[in-house]
């Protein structure tokens, strides 16, 4: 895109008498997008950072349930929880990062997940999106996870068509599962980007 002097300097100057024409609406236009863009509300990709507090419910069936007060979540043994996510539509899913603590020394052989999830708008079926593995993270953790083939299942194309998106036919979860007492989640945040 030119710079912004130049996108200015196109601007035709309006003289008495003169009709205003699709010259003078267009290069205003262009001057406006490329000044929204410069001061960060353009077309160009913008992150979005969806935080959300960990008020787990718990899932039917579950050994133990998560213990949610305000500002974490502490897990039981067993404890397997979920959170309703309200995404934007068209939005698309980039990576979910989760904040905590938990017993030291962790034990890599118990599992601790937190994971993003989407379920058909009908169904209940989970297709997981991101997964983020917590066993062996350090106390305090900050883990980031993103989207992998090898963790939903579906091959590389259908992933990337199902990170965007889609509240018409999609509902969106996180969904946390601990086999160790004592594993702390603070924060859960979700990085969206608009679509390109």
């Amino acid at each position: 895109m030119a710079d912004l002097q130049t996108l200015i300097n196109a601007i035709p100057d309006a003289n008495y008498g003169n009709i205003i024409s699709s010259d003078y609406h267009n290069t205003i236009k262009a001057a406006l997008q490329a000044i929204a863009t410069e001061l960060g509300g353009g077309a160009a990709s913008q992150a979005v950072n969806l935080t959300v507090q960990p008020n787990f419910v718990t899932l039917g069936g579950a050994a133990a349930g998560w213990s949610v007060s305000l500002g974490s979540a502490t897990s039981a043994a067993g404890s397997e929880g979920f959170i309703v996510l309200n995404l934007p539509d068209g939005a698309v899913i980039q990576s979910m990062e989760v904040w905590g603590q938990q017993p030291n020394p962790p034990s890599a052989k118990i599992t601790t997940f937190a994971s993003l999830v989407a379920l058909p708008i009908a169904g209940t079926i989970t297709t997981t999106l991101i997964q983020v593995d917590l066993s062996s993270a350090g106390n305090p953790f900050d883990v980031t996870g993103t989207p992998s083939p090898g963790v939903s299942g579906l091959s590389a194309s259908a992933l990337q068509s199902m990170l965007t998106v889609q509240n018409s036919q999609f509902k969106y979860a996180i969904q946390a599962e601990s086999l160790q007492a004592n594993v702390v989640i603070n924060a859960l945040q979700i990085v969206l980007s608009n679509a390109s």
